[in-house]
């Protein structure tokens, strides 16, 4: 499979929900000049989580977004961030 049929068959699936590291997160682009996706975590599907600092005081919240690579090292394939990314998808997008 190319790379522009794995950008594309992403691209369906565009506002879909999944489970990724024990937290729900929105697919909300998919990037294909870099070969990535971007997730933005789900702000109504859990409570916030708050950073603390070294000293273990909350300081500021954490980040709201994470990219993957799409592409395995050869470049036909999903990488292993991507398929643990679908195992987790509760299916609320278009399908594949």
């Amino acid at each position: 499979m190319t790379v522009d049929a794995l950008h594309r068959k992403l691209q369906q699936l565009i506002g879909g929900r999944f489970d990724y590291l024990g937290e729900v997160w929105i697919l909300i682009e998919v990037l294909g000049d870099i070969d990535s996706v971007v997730l933005r975590r789900c702000k109504d599907c859990q409570p916030r989580h708050v950073q603390q600092n070294a000293y273990g005081v909350p300081n500021r919240r954490t980040a709201n977004t994470l990219s993957l690579k799409i592409s395995d090292l050869s470049g036909e394939g999903y990488s292993e961030d991507i398929m643990v990314l679908l195992e987790g998808s509760h299916g609320s997008a278009g399908s594949t």
